[in-house]
């Protein structure tokens, strides 16, 4: 009798301690804040295009974004010169919502901007299939950056 109720009360014991367990690790609902989302493009251009899309992105792509009225931040571009990629740009989202559109607004402004600078949408279009026969293939990622106001490498405050 005495070895049943020892065992009763070892089992008693050992299912608290596993309760207590499994409500602490149950997962909590919890939003990300203090994160910038952004899409990373990278491209492979084909050989011998990369100065040729270039100028396409400097002269009209670039050129129109700082023309239109809009608070849309332009990419972040680098070139690079190692590795399979020769090209990597980085747009800053406003928030993941961003992605819920087929063609954001902004997007629209920066297209009607190409039209009347290049001449028309039918030019515009053709710079676009222009700049788009120059890519040999490309990949798209999303990222987040966790926002660090105030902070610098190294700071310990």
């Amino acid at each position: 009798m005495r070895s049943l109720f020892a065992f009763i009360l070892c089992a008693c014991f050992s299912l608290a301690i596993t309760f207590d367990a499994v409500a602490q690790d149950m997962p909590q609902a919890k939003k990300m804040e203090g994160h910038t989302w952004h899409q990373v493009v990278m491209v492979k251009f084909k050989p011998g295009m990369v100065d040729s899309a270039a100028k396409i992105i400097d002269n009209h792509f670039m050129k129109a974004g700082m023309e239109m009225e809009s608070d849309m931040p332009g990419p972040q571009i680098m070139r690079l010169h190692s590795g399979e990629w020769d090209m990597l740009m980085v747009w800053t989202l406003k928030g993941i919502e961003e992605l819920n559109w087929e063609t954001s607004p902004d997007d629209a402004k920066w297209m009607a901007q190409m039209a009347e600078q290049e001449g028309g949408m039918d030019k515009a279009m053709k710079l676009m299939d222009s700049y788009m026969s120059l890519i040999d293939h490309s990949t798209s990622y999303l990222a987040t950056t966790r926002d660090m106001a105030g902070e610098a490498m190294g700071s310990r405050e």
